[in-house]
This record gives structure tokens, sequence and C-alpha cells, in this order.
């Protein structure tokens, strides 16, 4: 599976171009920011994107959404419990200096276990809550896209609207940590992972049982 990643917007997200080697279809992961560079480099690479996917419905994660819509011809999918963040997305946008911001609109809700299929390529959607009510993973051969759940040595903050710890901690352990260890982590900010080196090294998820 091809992976490209571009670090967008002001808030530094990185955004996932995903695409199947042989068919050249694929997707678009957390379109936070600077829409018309995610659409040149999905022309460069020779993608045709069919789905446009945010792991959750905070505004760096899609600030770019509606524009990209556009420019590529397709469709939005996220979970339907974070549909209650985009109504606020222009709003809390200019709050971080990110002008003229859209309030995306949801074409695809997604579920856990729905499966995302492009190509040869498949993404199973995982209900993982905490960091928001709708956040998911997107787990693939070897690979996961893990939104704002979990970082290289640390975790999705809580605090915002609709965080809760709780469940945030119930997903790390029962979700994350029942992965084999070879699965490499793919967040929405900073550096990709392993679960072998979360699992050893991050603090936050010391104590927690594995789950397998």
């Amino acid at each position: 599976m091809i992976i490209d990643k571009l670090v967008v917007g002001p808030l530094a997200v990185n955004c996932y171009i995903l695409a199947d080697e042989q068919t050249r279809e694929g997707v678009v992961v957390d379109a936070g920011g600077e829409p018309e560079r995610i659409a040149r480099r999905v022309h460069e690479l020779g993608v045709q994107v069919g789905q446009l996917i945010c792991t959750h419905g905070h505004v760096d994660h899609v600030g770019a959404v509606e524009p990209l819509k556009r420019l590529l011809g397709v469709k939005f999918w996220i979970h339907q419990q974070d549909e209650r963040y985009l109504a606020h997305t222009a709003e809390t946008g200019r709050q971080f200096g990110m002008v003229n911001l859209e309030n995306p609109t949801v074409d695809v809700y997604l579920q856990d276990g729905d499966t995302v299929v492009f190509g040869n390529q498949s993404l199973l959607v995982v209900e993982t809550p905490g960091h928001t009510p709708g956040g998911i993973v997107l787990l693939g051969d070897g690979d996961a896209f893990v939104g704002d759940l979990v970082f290289a040595g640390s975790i999705g903050r809580t605090d915002l609207s609709g965080g809760d710890y709780g469940a945030m901690m119930a997903s790390l352990e029962e979700k994350l940590l029942a992965l084999p260890d070879h699965i490499r982590l793919h967040p929405g900010h900073g550096e990709s992972t392993t679960v072998a080196i979360e699992r050893r090294y991050n603090p936050f998820l010391r104590g927690l049982a594995v789950r397998r």
C-alpha cells in the first residue's frame, strides 16, 4: 500500500494519502488544511481518490474537507457521533488563524466494523472513543491510522468538548493494546511508531492490561 504523508495546517496535522499500488485507487485520511496542496499531491501520485475520511471531527482534521470534496469529486466519510463538531468548523478555525473555512457536510456515516475498500486494499473501521465520542482507527494490513488516539510517547487529550478520559483509557486498553506488536501506528500528529514501542515505552499505557 502506498502511504504518503503531508503535514498540513497551522496545527501540523498528518494528512495521509493511501492507495493501492496496482490500481492507484485510494483514499485521503484527515484533510486538515491546505486543500490545493493535498489535491496537487494526489494528482502527482496518479491516485484516483474514492473516499475522504476523517478519524474525528476536530477542526484541525476536517478543515480542508469541503474544498477538497470539490477538487477531487469525492464524498466525505466520518463517524456520526462526531458530526456535532462540523457545524462549528469555520467558527473554531478562526480561533487558530484558519480563515475562510467551510463547515463540512457528511455524505457517509462510518461505524464500527465497516470496511473501506480501495483497489486491492481495505481498512477496517474500529470505534475508539475518548478524544472525541466518534473517534475511529482505520486498521489495514500492518498499518493503523489512529488519529489522536495515541502518539509516539503520548495519547490524545480528553479535556476538550466531548472528551472522556475513561473512554479513552478503555479504547487504548481494549482496542490498541489488542493489536499485534508489529502494527505500525500512524497518528494525527508527529511521527509514526509501532504497537510494540508504545506498549513498552509509552508512560500512559503502563498498567493497562493486554487484551488479545
